[in-house]
């Protein structure tokens, strides 16, 4: 799956002939094996890894990347392995002096290898001893939380660990990380089932709009339950990227599906609360509120995306990571210290947990107004950053720094 979401133009899987029924079997009950991938059987003794490389190179272009079976990867280096660019013959990945077991050959060096290496080669390990004798093998540290090798029971609940660690985005605050405590093992259980990324972020949808519908019904209990809802879908806004990146699934398009849907999440609860307020109690100055919160809801919206695709460069799951980091560079200025220390109140990991509160507390109302000021601070600020944030990305374009 790596391999594919890197762009690997075929997939060959070496396995024992007396393994290969079971392991397939496995495989295919997860629903995520790639279609294209292919199997090669062979016997101890019967062949070579090396000459295996080398029928695989003369069959296409581009260099070779050779994965170890027994382990998981961090995504990143398999777009590494998949990027390189051949300063040697091969590039190997590297934890201080042992192996990762994900190594990239040049075409060349593979067909000369398939020529000339020895025959009794069958694992990275060996072929890496042999390179480093014959070869110019350039060698990459990668960090021991990148990759995890599986031999063991205890090595697998080691995998598992390491993989739940890097669901964690590094954007993820107080309450986002509490609601991966709940959304990861949700996701971990929805990967058995053939539920794309999509999917939950319009489920997510539905129970936002669900949790609309008891807003807009008004009464404590109502508002109440409408809150609860609120809190559940913020912790199921967490499952579809979750499961995009155990599935290795992630797409701009799904990026923007679920900004969408985090849109149209906090327009149903206010439009909800709006229509509740005034069934309730017909008092016109909640229309005039709830008309004042979507016109800043909407200003904000538009802003917000018209900066996060300045910002992003075709990466858009990156904005907030990449809009916290040029606010921090810019502390003096007021507008941006403001942003930058209070936009964690209008996050969609926060925010519920502060209308539950509100609710319990039969307050909605003030919270309603709160947000309504909110919504129209948020634009100024997200306007102001964009001007300021192209401003300096034109400048540093028109007025290159000079070369050493």
């Amino acid at each position: 799956m790596g391999a594919q979401k890197a762009g690997a133009a075929r997939i060959v899987v070496v396995v024992d002939r007396l393994r290969e029924p079971w392991v397939l079997h496995d495989l295919l009950k997860t629903r995520r094996l790639p279609r294209c991938v292919e199997w090669f059987e062979f016997s101890a003794g019967e062949t070579s890894l090396p000459a295996l490389l080398g029928q695989v190179a003369r069959e296409v272009e581009g260099h070779l990347v050779l994965i170890a079976g027994d382990r998981t990867y961090h995504p990143s280096l398999h777009r590494r392995a998949s990027e390189w660019n051949a300063a040697g013959d091969a590039l190997a990945l590297m934890t201080g002096n042992q192996l990762v077991g994900m190594y990239a050959l040049s075409r060349d060096m593979s067909i000369d290898l398939g020529n000339h290496s020895p025959s009794n080669v069958v694992s990275v390990e060996e072929l890496h001893a042999w390179l480093t004798l014959t070869h110019s093998v350039e060698c990459e540290p990668v960090q021991e939380d990148k990759w995890q090798r599986i031999l063991t029971p205890q090595q697998r609940l080691l995998a598992e660990h390491k993989l739940d660690h890097w669901l964690v985005k590094p954007t993820d605050g107080i309450f986002a990380r509490m609601n991966r405590g709940i959304s990861v093992p949700i996701s971990r259980q929805l990967i058995r089932f053939p539920i794309t990324p999509n999917m939950v972020s319009l489920f997510t949808l539905g129970v936002s709009f669900i949790s609309g519908v008891f807003y807009a019904r008004g009464g404590y209990w109502n508002m109440l339950v409408g809150a609860i809802l609120s809190v559940s879908a913020s912790i199921l806004d967490g499952c579809d990227g979750e499961i995009a990146r155990l599935k290795l699934q992630e797409s701009d398009f799904g990026c923007w599906l679920e900004t969408v849907c985090d849109y149209l999440y906090y327009l149903f609860i206010f439009a909800g609360m709006a229509i509740g307020f005034f069934s309730s109690s017909g008092q016109r100055s909640y229309l005039v509120w709830g008309g004042l919160l979507f016109l800043g809801a909407i200003a904000s919206f538009l802003t917000i995306g018209l900066q996060r695709h300045q910002l992003t460069t075709g990466r858009p799951e990156q904005y907030l990571g990449i809009w916290q980091t040029q606010a921090d560079r810019r502390q003096s200025n007021p507008l941006l210290y403001v942003g930058r220390n209070f936009e964690f109140v209008i996050r969609r990991c926060f925010l519920p947990y502060a209308l539950l509160f509100f609710a319990l507390f039969n307050i909605t109302k003030v919270a309603f107004i709160l947000s309504a000021v909110g919504a129209n601070v948020v634009w100024p600020i997200a306007l102001y950053s964009y001007r300021t944030f192209a401003a300096v990305q034109t400048s540093t374009v028109v007025n290159p720094a000079p070369s050493a």
